[in-house]
Formats: C-alpha cells, structure tokens, sequence
C-alpha cells in the first residue's frame, strides 16, 4: 500500500524563517510546500507579516499548525520599526503616497528638538500595559472572508471594533529627525503601523511607517532565521535538520508517560497529573503541558482542566522519516 500524502513522516516541526520586504506570507509558505520533502503533512504559519515587513515568519509542518492559537496566545512579538515623523500615508507606510503633512512649526522647532530620554518616557506614559486598538483598515484582518485591505483597496472601508491589546516594552532606539526607530514587545494582534501613527500624534504630529522588522517571537530571534538562500530547495530532507521540535518553540513542562499511560493518551483517555513523572520543568503554563512517550517522542499536548484531571487537547500521529 503506498503512504498516503498527507499524513506526516515526521515529528511535528517549526521553522524559523527570515521573510523578506516585498514578499507576502503566502509567497514564503508555496516555496515551502513545493519545496519540502513529501510527508510533512499539512503546512500553516504562525502571525502574518505584511508584505512591507520583513524578519520572523514561523512555518509549521507535520501538525504543528494546529498549534497556531497557542503560539499567539504564548508567544509575545517584539518589532524594530522606523518611521518618518510629519508625513501621512493612507496605509501607514511608505507603500503607498503621501496625503498629508504636517508643516507646523511646533514639529519643526519643538519635536525636531526631543531628546531619546523624553521620547521614551512619553510613549512609556502613555502606551505601556493595555492598549485598546481596532484593525488598520490596510491590513490582513477579516471581514466576510475577505482581509480588510481587499476591501479597502475596492474603496470599502470596514470599521472594525477596538480589541485589547498588550504592550509589554517600549525602547526607543534612536531618534535623528524627522526619523524615529522604536522597539516594542506586543500581544499577538498588534498592529505595529497603527501603534506607530497613535504615538505620533499622541507627540503632536503625524507619522507613517519607513520600514518595519519582527525580530523576536518569544525566544525565537531573527537572527537564528533561515534567511531565503537556506530555504528548502527539490525536496531535500536536510532542511529538517533546521526544524524546531515543538515543544522547543512552546516550553511548556513536559510529562513522560508509560506505555500504558501513552496507549490511554492516544485513545483519548483522561490521565491524572499526579501519576505521571515530570520529565522537564516551565513556568510558561500551568494549564498545557507536553506529553512525552517512552521513546523520547512529543504524542501532543495536554491540558489540566481541573487538578487531577489532564486530558488530551492534540493528539499527533509521527513517525521517523
């Protein structure tokens, strides 16, 4: 009997890849999914980076992408983004034209005058801890199936309510004017280009994105990224070398089961924690927790509901390749 297609060969794996300016998520996740050896199942990523933006796109194979709410929730996003103060551009960026600037002389004689230390204690005061902030209308938010940028670029603008958000840390990297680069640590859903413009005219101007880069999600830096000359290319299964095993891009402690206990799991058992031997410890979560086979393999994640309780919340089917 031949293999099927789509069930995986391999343990549930991430990438960590470096997506470059002018190149759109989905452009990164075709040249993976012609490009990765056969057996790795169903492919997704974890949080869009608009086309304008480059650095840290992850790519889940094997199962992994079933992980994807669970990346969002658990892992915070940290940006680099450069803007020019006194200019406003329909998208927040510099990809499309300029409809207004500010030609005031307070931008000219006092904010061009700012020092980094005043700048960063503004911005502190006024955006650190929570955030509410709708949707930029130019952006890959959904609405009736479409992103909302589609819309906009039909000449529909979709107002959408303002969501809660995190904003963790605020560092103001360097400030030449009318240029400004900050580096913020977010929620998942934060809109860097919006965040970017509210804190421009919460200093008295206006302010539209230059250029903007995902440096960190939780742990995982861009500069351990696969950068596009080391992208899988015929197939190769070399390239699963430089894959992230699950539990290594979400920390969660790690249970190792028995092959009793590892059967139970499979079939969708409740298991009770306190009979389970901790084979790794985190503080990430005291909800999900890996759950380990005998062979040293991720069979997925559990997750504590009550305290004696822990029941299966994926399941994965892997196999060596």
């Amino acid at each position: 009997m031949k293999p099927n297609k789509n069930q995986p060969l391999f343990p549930p794996l991430v990438f960590n890849v470096f997506k470059p300016a002018r190149m759109t998520s989905y452009d990164v996740i075709r040249h993976f999914k012609r490009s990765l050896p056969q057996g790795f199942g169903k492919i997704g990523h974890f949080g869009t980076l608009d086309p304008f933006a480059s650095g840290i796109l992850m790519i889940g194979i094997c199962g992994a992408a079933r992980l994807n709410d669970l990346i969002h929730e658990s892992l915070p996003k940290t940006y680099l983004a450069v803007g020019k103060l006194g200019v406003e551009t329909p998208t927040g960026d510099t990809t499309s034209e300029i409809i207004q600037r500010d030609e005031s002389l307070y931008l000219k004689n006092e904010i061009s005058q700012f020092s980094v230390p005043f700048l960063e204690l503004r911005l502190r005061e006024k955006f650190l801890g929570e955030y509410w902030q709708a949707p930029h209308k130019y952006s890959a938010a959904k609405f009736m199936g479409k992103n909302l940028h589609e819309w906009a670029r039909e000449g529909v603008e979709v107002k959408k309510e303002a969501v809660k958000r995190e904003i963790y840390k605020i560092e103001v990297v360097k400030y030449a004017f009318p240029y400004l680069s900050i580096r913020v640590q977010v929620s998942s859903g934060t809109y860097i280009r919006t965040l970017f413009t509210e804190m421009c005219h919460y200093l008295g101007t206006l302010g539209s994105l230059v250029s903007l880069v995902r440096e960190e999600m939780g742990h995982i830096h861009f500069r351990d990224s696969l950068h596009k000359k080391n992208w899988p290319m015929d197939k190769n299964p070399s390239i699963l070398k430089e894959g992230l095993e699950i539990h290594e891009v979400l920390p969660f402690s790690i249970l190792k089961l028995s092959p009793d206990q590892s059967v139970s799991f499979k079939n969708g058992a409740f298991l009770n924690p306190e009979q389970l031997t901790i084979h790794k410890q985190s503080n990430l979560s005291e909800t999900y927790f890996w759950m380990m086979g005998d062979d040293g393999l991720i069979l997925g994640l559990g997750e504590k509901k009550l305290a004696h309780e822990l029941r299966p919340k994926i399941n994965f089917s892997t196999h060596q390749a």
